[in-house]
């Protein structure tokens, strides 16, 4: 009974029991969902407080990435399945012209479940509040790299706990010491990466490597370690260090420290590339004892062919190995070694001095997928079995070697993993028509540029092109390949990269009919065949094309509108074609991304120049011959960041503007072949970025303004930056080519020879005067033309510092005296031109000066030595009547001589006219009956030739 009492009793309290407890777990789940909904909140508020930072004051990043609630769909952000954000990776969001980033601290330490933070290159100085950094307890990752950081955003680094990967490469901080202090406390850190920062022993702390034992993986290239001997000897007590970057840091042979390389070493991966080792004994016999190694980079020193043979029969291991950029010459030394290296997958020889044949044994390299022998010497035929056996292979570059013989791509027929091939720039024959076969392969990028391709096939386009499915790069320049342009190849592949210049491709553009338009396409290249007829207007519907190029054709009519609309068009050029009519409005106004537009040598013939304006990227404006005429007054108009203008060789009139200076980046300006008259403006002498000038072959008066010589860019040497339309180094590098008349010749100059050269042609005008010698401080000038005009006087002795000068022209003008002796001070100068003036005196005959041929000095009559045959009467004293000579010339060369003739001339003739009419009556009288009796017969003549036409007609 009292048992029954109390098992009721029991289960009636286990009844409570049991609702007391669902309650409780109500009430704990209601209070956990609630809490799990302000977090996601919170999270998402932090978020947006964080773009809105990201944007002060004006910015627009992330407007159109992180829209909706989810905020885990936002680019950039990785959530857990309980919505908390895990990672944010912001790189290169903020635009540089908003100033430096001060992110507040504070939002970030709302994300509490953040393991990966990630902010590139943002102009991040410091953090507001850093001190809320320390509730990131979670924190594994961080990047801040590319940011120009100072000590104190650094130095709370050291209050994450969990950082196990940190991301500091290029930030140049300020306070170097006190902030990598600061990293010596991160005990459980894998992976660092301090590139790029310049660092010495100076200011690094001995605790920043030693105290890192944890550390796997390091990057300290590009800093300059060449007497920094206390940080590379810590190297060594990093134990558990596998990955280690060395790249760029000016070591030699003696600078690496041996313990670094004992057998004790856990390396697997070490780069030691730019730098400035050798061959030493010391050296390699420390690399030959990395047992573990599997990664190795030589590449960029001056190693050559004495490369121990232990380097490859002791790294058995090796799956990677670059050895580009050195001095290596002979194949059949080092070949052999490096066939022994049966796991390697990665080869990269390219840009050596190597000669001879492929050596039999790469062959035998199965397991390589990557490789690169490229620029160098390599000769003789390629057989077919070399690569046939590589099966592996997905990246193969042989480009720009001396191979012979006929290649068949047949050979690779089987290579299903091959998605890169580069074959360009060889002597041998590819050949990809016959024997039959089918490629097995997908290609993502196709080189075969100077190949000789399909020679012996009819100069076809290769057809199994047509089943690459995913190809990006198409490169066949150069081929002579003959006949039409394939639609196929232009509209229906997926191509990014499409060039075929300088081939003999015929007929026209063809239609996309049948196929459907490529989105895909970027850059276009079709220039220097034989292309014809009118331009399409197809091609205005490629929505990404950025770069076109139909130069040197033969296409007529005008250009389509069409054009106009490419809005992501950067690079434009239609030169050298036989285009008419005038130029589509939307292609030269409010073009917001066009930087290169080049029209030159067609036949445009405008009446006036049309209005380029409000293009704010346009940077070459090319419209050399083309039929302009006019003044150009109000013709450019907002070209913010023009740099290179060249409208010569035009019918172009007036006078030469007075607002070039008001184009602050204006570097080039060519203006020669045309009909401009008047003065050259004044205003051009505030144009302080000006290197090249040319207002040649024009009709230019008036005197040379002495204050050319403030332009600064011709009196200090500068570089002009001239950027250009680079794809890829191997694919397309639209480089600008500027034409300058310079040491007598006509040349293009483009590249690093074009930044530096620096020209002013004033040659071919009619100015008059003395030459300034003012002009005598151009110590940077490169070139000066002053050839061709009316000008007088001597030539000024402070020519000989013009130091860097090496063609100075000024022939075929009035200027008299001696040659200054002291101009033999110019030791770069290679052209010196003074024939056709009255000079004299003996001709000096030093240094560069004694290059220089009778051409440069030949009609002037009072000029003597060598190298004209004749002699001075006295070295060094002027001929008897020269002072004399000089002095009549000095007075009949002056304007007051020149109009006083020009009167007494006119007076004289009146009056030996009409005094005799007014003094002698019977004069009068035969004068006056001459007159009378020419007009009779004129009447009768005219009279008796209206008759005739009348009884004709």
């Amino acid at each position: 009974m009292e048992f029954t009492k109390f098992v009721q009793k029991w289960q009636l309290c286990s009844a409570h029991r049991a609702v007391l407890s669902g309650v409780f777990w109500l009430i704990l789940w209601h209070l956990f969902t609630s809490s799990n909904g302000a977090t996601k909140e919170e999270e998402r508020r932090a978020l947006l407080q964080l773009k809105d930072s990201l944007n002060y004051p004006n910015g627009s990043a992330l407007v159109n990435k992180w829209v909706g609630n989810d905020y885990c769909d936002w680019d950039g952000i990785l959530c857990d399945g309980n919505l908390h954000v895990l990672e944010i990776s912001l790189s290169s969001e903020r635009q540089h012209r908003l100033a430096i980033w001060y992110p507040n601290a504070t939002l970030l330490s709302h994300l509490e479940n953040l393991e990966s933070l990630t902010l590139y290159d943002n102009y991040i100085g410091s953090w507001i509040m850093p001190e809320a950094l320390r509730r990131m307890s979670n924190l594994k990752v961080l990047d801040l790299s590319s940011n120009p950081l100072n000590g104190d955003i650094i130095h709370q680094i050291q209050s994450l706990p969990s950082l196990e990967k940190l991301y500091l490469s290029s930030i140049y901080p300020k306070h170097a010491i006190p902030t990598l202090s600061a990293l010596c406390e991160l005990k459980n850190l894998r992976v660092l990466d301090l590139s790029n920062n310049t660092i010495i022993d100076e200011n690094a702390p001995p605790c920043l490597l030693r105290n890192l034992s944890s550390l796997e993986t390091l990057d300290l290239s590009g800093n300059n370690f060449s007497n920094s001997p206390r940080t590379l000897a810590a190297l060594c007590s990093l134990r558990n260090l596998k990955k280690l970057n060395l790249k760029d840091n000016f070591l030699d042979d003696s600078s690496i420290p041996s313990c670094l390389f004992n057998n004790g070493s856990s390396l697997e991966s070490l780069d030691i590339s730019l730098n400035n080792l050798k061959n030493s004994s010391r050296l390699f016999s420390a690399l030959c004892s990395l047992k573990n190694l599997t990664e190795l980079n030589l590449s960029d020193n001056f190693l050559d062919d004495s490369i121990p043979s232990c380097l490859f029969n002791n790294h058995s291991s090796l799956e990677t190995l670059h050895i580009s950029r050195n001095r290596l010459k002979t194949s059949s030394i080092f070949f052999p070694g490096i066939c022994r290296l049966q796991k390697l997958k990665t080869l990269s020889l390219n840009d050596n001095q190597i000669q001879g044949g492929i050596h039999p044994c790469l062959s035998k390299m199965t397991s390589l997928v990557y490789l690169e022998i490229s620029f160098n010497l390599f000769q003789g035929n390629l057989p077919s079995y070399i690569f046939s056996n590589l099966t592996s292979l997905n990246a193969l570059y042989i480009s720009d070697n001396n191979f012979d013989g006929t290649l068949s791509f047949a050979t690779f027929a089987n290579h299903s993993n091959l998605i890169g091939i580069d074959l360009s720039n060889n002597e041998f024959t590819v050949n990809t028509e016959s024997p039959s076969w089918f490629p097995s392969f997908q290609l993502i990028s196709l080189n075969l540029r100077n190949c000789h391709l399909n020679k012996d096939q009819g100069r076809v386009v290769p057809s199994f092109i047509s089943y690459q499915t995913g190809i990006a790069v198409v490169t066949l320049a150069h081929n002579a390949l003959e006949g039409a342009l394939p639609s196929w190849l232009l509209y229906n592949t997926t191509a990014i990269v499409l060039c075929l210049r300088g081939n003999s491709f015929r007929g026209g553009i063809p239609l996309s009919s049948g196929f459907a338009t490529s989105g895909y396409l970027m850059l276009l290249d079709i220039s220097h065949n034989r292309l014809s007829g009118q331009l399409s207007s197809t091609i205005g519907s490629f929505p990404e094309l950025r770069y076109l190029n139909t130069s040197f054709n033969a296409f007529k009519g005008e250009i389509p509108s069409s054009y106009g609309n490419l809005t992501k068009l950067e690079a434009l050029d239609l030169s050298n074609n036989f285009l008419q009519g005038k130029i589509p409005i939307n292609l030269r106004q409010n073009h917001s991304s066009l930087e290169h537009l080049i029209l030159s040598g067609n036949n445009f013939h405008e009446e006036t120049m049309p209005s380029f304006s409000n293009m704010p990227k346009l940077v070459y404006l090319h419209l050399r011959n083309v039929g302009f005429g006019g003044s150009i007054t109000g013709s450019l108009v907002n070209l913010p960041i023009l740099r290179v203008l060249d409208i010569s060789q035009n019918n172009l009139s007036g006078s030469i503007p007075h607002w070039f200076h008001t184009f602050p980046n204006l570097a080039i300006i060519l203006l020669s072949r045309n009909q401009f008259h008047g003065s050259i403006p004044i205003s051009l002498c505030q144009m302080q970025n000006l290197h090249d000038l040319d207002l040649s072959a024009n009709s230019l008066s008036g005197l040379t303004p002495p204050c050319l010589s403030n332009i600064t860019s011709w009196k200090k040497e500068s570089e002009l930056q001239l950027s250009s339309v680079v794809w890829t180094p191997t694919y397309m590098n639209y480089i600008l080519k500027i034409p300058f008349t310079t040491k007598g010749n006509s040349l293009l100059y483009e590249g690093t020879p074009l930044s530096l050269v620096t020209v002013l042609d004033l040659s071919m005008n009619q100015l008059t005067g003395e030459i300034p010698s003012q002009l005598g401080e151009l110590t940077a000038l490169y070139s000066l033309n002053l050839s061709f005009n009316f000008l007088r006087g001597h030539i000024p002795k402070s020519f000989s510092t013009m130091e860097k000068i090496e063609s100075l022209d000024l022939s075929h003008n009035n200027l008299v005296g001696s040659i200054p002796h002291e101009i033999v001070q110019l030791y770069f100068i290679s052209t010196f031109i003074v024939s056709f003036n009255n000079l004299s005196g003996s001709i000096p005959f030093e240094n560069n000066f004694q290059t220089f041929g009778e051409s440069s000095y030949r009609g002037n009559k009072g000029l003597c030595g060598i190298p004209l045959h004749t002699a001075c009467t006295s070295p060094n004293k002027k001929p008897p009547q020269q002072d004399e000579e000089e002095e009549r010339a000095g007075i009949a060369e002056s304007d007051f001589f020149f109009f006083s003739c020009i009167t007494v001339s006119y007076v004289v003739g009146f009056w030996a006219v009409i005094l005799p009419l007014v003094v002698s009556k019977n004069w009068r009288t035969k004068h006056y009956a001459v007159v009378d009796s020419c007009i009779y017969i004129c009447c009768n003549k005219f009279s008796g030739f209206l008759t005739r036409i009348k009884d004709r007609f």
